[in-house]
């Protein structure tokens, strides 16, 4: 490779071998394998799966040059929608009375001609997470930016071309004709996902690397983007508003009109609508919001709604196998779950014979006890119908080829749960549960691996026909964003194991503790953010 008049010696490979070995590499490895020499440039093609899409020209535009190229466009499966809209001020129409009042001499010019102080703060505590320095040291954060780093006033102006670039999108509607073109012109799209936290929670750590995101200068600070509900909301779940009526105007101003409200969530709508007036091959949709208090607004689907029924038509596709569906719920449960109880959403899902794979997140509020902060459930009282039947959400019978089933943050009476699972059909490969929030103290997900290995039939199967059981418990405290804990194959072992008995062997086994994991059991730690992070979990590790 000294020279690219030489041969690589990958190039004397036989071609099948080196299609195996190029599987394995991404595509910036790829880019690089390319430009070694000639030799590997003509062997080995770029391999392009996956084109993104947001209110900006460079994403729009990347995506429509791989639509024109003739080789390239065969191979994209999946649009991923980047929802995270920039902010052209510090006050925008639905940021509300609090926010207008708080911020009016955040406007005032601190640097260059314009930059305003509300970008100065928001570069500042963005770059300040990057190097794990706290906001308000302004000094320490300058003092540990590399020398040929923007300064704040580039970084101002950079952002303005950004901003400007974004509302021409908005105004035109680029963006979702560019949706429209790919869907004719992909033929093998099978997903679309959806996104708001693309750009991730620190500057320089992007969830996902966009065009528009890897164009950006080395150590460009910028205030993040937080524009769904619930981002951002550390100290408590926030609000969640109907989605007919002007209930919300009372936090988002009574300039925010109920079109700017559900526009919190445009790619939502625009995605849905498009592909509702046009034909497509999508077969999976996925709302990724990783370690997010957030998702859509659940009340979509408490009266009928143009969203709700746009998302039935995308259900009732030909071949539709794969949802995963974040609801953002506030407190919704102090309500009664009229999402849940109004039947829409079952209608909406029950539209998906071929359903192969679910999972379905709220935001509910449920404290460190695994109970539910926000109301008083009686797991034990037949009474109490504050809990929404689990087969009243999911229309289990409609899924004779379901494969997995995944829960967070949904209130769960535990014995209801069990027998939940046992109603699902043998072709269930994989079962995730993800902070549940139990119907009383006297349930835990201690007792539930119990029941689950005593009560149903999943251990007399075969071992490959056996449904992987993972459960999943928080593990976020400062300094480590997005981690959690995963049982993984410790709860298998509970579950499947032939002789040990007791709860020696229960992931979960503390008398006093029945719902945070025990060392030595399997138990591993992750990330939402960086799925490299992987390590044996340890009880009081705090560094």
């Amino acid at each position: 490779m000294a020279s690219t008049d030489n041969v690589c010696l990958l190039t004397r490979l036989p071609r099948e071998l080196l299609a195996i070995v190029v599987s394995h590499l991404t595509n910036g490895d790829i880019k690089c394998l390319r430009a070694a020499s000639r030799g590997t440039e003509r062997l080995v093609a770029l391999r392009i799966r996956r084109v993104f899409l947001s209110a900006n020209s460079r994403n729009i535009n990347v995506l429509r040059a791989v639509a024109d190229h003739e080789a390239l466009r065969h191979g994209v499966t999946e649009i991923v929608w980047d929802d995270a809209r920039l902010k052209a001020s510090k006050y925008a129409v639905g940021d509300g009375f609090y926010e207008k009042e708080k911020t009016k001499h955040d406007d005032v010019v601190v640097a260059g001609d314009d930059c305003p102080l509300w970008f100065k703060e928001g570069r500042q505590t963005s770059l300040a997470y990057l190097f794990n320095l706290h906001p308000a040291d302004e000094e320490e954060v300058a003092g540990l930016m590399p020398k040929n780093s923007p300064s704040l006033v580039e970084c101002w102006n950079y952002y303005k071309t950004l901003i400007q670039d974004q509302q021409a999108v908005l105004e035109t509607g680029a963006d979702a004709d560019a949706l429209k073109y790919g869907l004719a012109r992909f033929p093998s799209l099978k997903r679309v996902t959806l996104t708001p936290t693309a750009h991730g929670p620190f500057v320089g750590e992007p969830l996902y690397h966009t065009p528009m995101i890897r164009d950006f200068p080395r150590h460009f600070g910028y205030p993040l983007p937080e524009n769904w509900p619930g981002m951002g909301c550390d100290d408590g779940p926030a609000e969640v508003y109907p989605w007919h009526g002007d209930e919300h105007r009372g936090l988002y101003g009574y300039d925010c009109s109920i079109e700017d409200y559900r526009n919190k969530w445009r790619g939502l709508r625009t995605i849905l609508r498009t592909l509702a007036e046009n034909e497509h091959r999508v077969t999976e949709f996925v709302m990724e919001t990783f370690h997010h208090r957030t998702g859509i607004n659940c009340n979509v689907f408490s009266e009928p709604s143009q969203e709700c029924d746009d998302l039935t038509a995308l259900l009732s596709s030909p071949g539709f196998r794969h949802i995963d569906l974040a609801l953002f719920t506030g407190v919704i449960e102090t309500e009664g779950w009229p999402c849940f109880r109004s039947g829409l959403l079952r209608k909406a899902l029950a539209a998906a014979p071929q359903l192969e794979h679910i999972n379905l997140s709220c935001t509910m509020d449920i404290d460190g006890n695994g109970c539910a902060a926000q109301v008083d459930l009686q797991d034990d009282d037949p009474e109490d119908d504050s809990l929404p039947p689990l087969r009243s959400i999911f229309p289990v019978e409609c899924w004779p080829q379901l494969q997995h089933l995944g829960i967070s943050s949904l209130p769960v009476r535990m014995a209801e749960l069990v027998g939940f699972l046992g109603a699902l059909p043998d072709s269930l490969r994989s079962v995730r549960l993800s902070h549940l929030a139990f119907g009383s103290e006297k349930s835990s997900y201690q007792g539930l691996l119990s029941h689950m290995r005593d009560k149903l039939d999943w251990k007399s199967r075969a071992a490959t026909q056996r449904p992987s059981v993972q459960i999943i418990v928080k593990r976020e405290f400062a300094g480590r964003v997005g981690h959690y804990l995963s049982t993984d194959a410790a709860a298998d072992r509970f579950l499947y194991s032939g002789s040990e008995t007791g709860n020696s062997l229960n992931p979960f086994g503390r008398a006093n503790d029945p719902n945070n994991p025990v060392e030595g059991m399997g138990v591993v730690e992750r990330n939402y953010i960086d799925p490299l992070i992987e390590k044996p979990y340890k009880l009081n590790e705090f560094d």
